[in-house]
């Protein structure tokens, strides 16, 4: 039976290495045909329960301890993006099988937090950025956020108290901002190996993503490179074989565009459509996996709703070439009509 599909989020295991963090329905599993029937699908968070009416926004890492960490917004009245809305976690110390109890990292009564982006360090510290703002009856109303920044050093159980670094990040003449939402990166390769990269945006006129950048472990904060396509909203970022960035952008179009950087994130050199990854106006998340040994080139995975006018088909995509051709996709949610929406994805070892 589907519910609501968008008001709950359920963590699906693909093929027994990843993770999809992705909305969908109301069940403690989901038994309706996908493409691999003997793929159980336990719900993570559950609309109308342990506090929250909806929740949405997904990011999800994991940490050194093998432990997944799954963050969202939890939405307290409804599933509008204005309201009162938290940040919330649960974490699962066995592979996704059970979940502990739902914490709240962040929450500021009316005023919403919101836009989860985390990242673990190569030291095994977890940085969580994200946004908070006054709250505002609707969307006409936004003006400005401010960005805050806390850490976990102990598996994500405790978390410091979060610093606002505003200033370091928004220029005095962009508006409305945002963060992923999905994970952040850390660089493996030259150039600037060991460089922390965060997708944003910023609305100036229209929208326009943008990278943001730490070289000292997340103390502080950069604004590098800036789409010079407008519309380019929520992105998801991965890095390629040669430690070249690629930006994936959701934009107002049926396609998703992708933006290239060769300086670890500090400008952009080029941009195109990729017209193979449709989109029906929904964010993604991008994941560099693993080495091919084939092509000598990464293997990069690409998950979305995968149709042109329906968020529905949430779908996992294999590039074996640094994402220049999409050559194997695995349909995780259920078929059509099923709603699926926002997703991250994460590397488990098996």
């Amino acid at each position: 039976m589907i519910l609501n599909c968008y008001k709950s989020l359920l963590i699906a295991m693909i093929a027994g290495f990843i993770l999809s963090f992705v909305t969908a329905c109301s069940e403690k599993y989901s038994d309706l045909p996908r493409e691999d029937e003997s793929v159980k699908i336990p719900l993570v968070y559950e609309s109308g329960l342990e506090g929250y009416a909806c929740y949405r926004c997904v990011a999800m890492v994991v940490t050194h301890q093998k432990t997944i960490l799954a963050f969202c917004e939890g939405r307290l009245n409804d599933c509008a993006d204005e309201g009162d809305i938290d940040l919330v976690l649960k974490r699962s110390t066995d592979g996704g099988k059970s979940w502990g109890p739902l914490v709240t990292l962040e929450d500021d009564g009316a005023n919403p937090c919101k836009n989860p982006v985390p990242v673990v360090l190569p030291s095994g510290r977890i940085l969580l950025m994200w946004l908070w703002n006054y709250s505002i009856p609707s969307e006409k109303d936004r003006t400005t956020r401010d960005v805050y920044l806390s850490y976990s050093d102990d598996d994500g159980v405790t978390w410091s108290e979060s610093r606002n670094i505003t200033s370091e990040v928004y220029l005095d003449e962009w508006g409305w901002y945002g963060l992923g939402p999905c994970h952040g990166i850390v660089k493996e390769r030259e150039p600037h190996a060991g460089r922390i990269i965060m997708p944003s945006r910023h609305e100036e006129n229209r929208s326009h993503s943008h990278i943001l950048y730490s070289d000292d472990n997340g103390e502080t904060w950069n604004i590098g490179a800036i789409s010079p396509v407008e519309g380019t909203t929520e992105s998801t970022v991965a890095e390629l074989s040669d430690g070249q960035l690629m930006l994936n952008c959701r934009n107002d179009t049926d396609y998703r565009i992708v933006l290239l950087s060769d300086d670890g994130g500090e400008t952009f050199y080029r941009n195109y459509v990729d017209s193979y990854l449709i989109q029906p106006v929904c964010q993604a998340s991008l994941l560099n996996h693993s080495m091919n040994p084939v092509t000598g080139k990464s293997n990069i995975l690409f998950s979305n709703p995968a149709d042109r006018e329906e968020r529905v088909n949430g779908t996992i995509k294999l590039s074996e070439d640094d994402g220049n051709t999409w050559t194997k996709s695995y349909r995780y949610s259920n078929p059509y009509p099923a709603f699926s929406g926002y997703s991250d994805i994460a590397p488990l070892e098996n």
